[in-house]
């Protein structure tokens, strides 16, 4: 799999309310801490591990800001699991290890 983006509150709206879980990365092209996470969420979601449990979403929060202001996101990067339209969990500016307990966390989740 890989990563989907997302670039209107409709698209987000819609990925979110799978009942498959999803993660959403919300990043800046100017930002160092996401040209540095990026590729670590990137390779995660061609992970045979997440790739049946997990989809995975990025929202550039410089294109899609009224996407941003729907989730309550401040600081990037953030990374969040939603499942249902339902928030799972939250962490911003995650280092690898964090970004992928966040992921395999949510893919434990399963469906709703």
């Amino acid at each position: 799999m890989s990563v989907t983006s997302l670039t209107s509150l409709d698209e987000f709206e819609r990925a979110i309310a799978l009942e498959r879980p999803v993660v959403v990365c919300f990043c800046a092209t100017w930002a160092n801490l996401c040209r540095t996470i990026v590729p670590v969420f990137e390779k995660f979601s061609e992970l045979p591990e997440f790739t049946r449990t997990v989809g995975f979403y990025s929202v550039d929060v410089d294109e899609a800001y009224d996407v941003v202001q729907k989730a309550g996101v401040g600081p990037v990067p953030t990374f969040i699991a939603f499942r249902g339209g339902s928030r799972l969990a939250e962490v911003v500016a995650p280092a690898p290890e964090v970004l992928r307990e966040l992921i395999g966390g949510a893919g434990a989740a399963g469906p709703a």
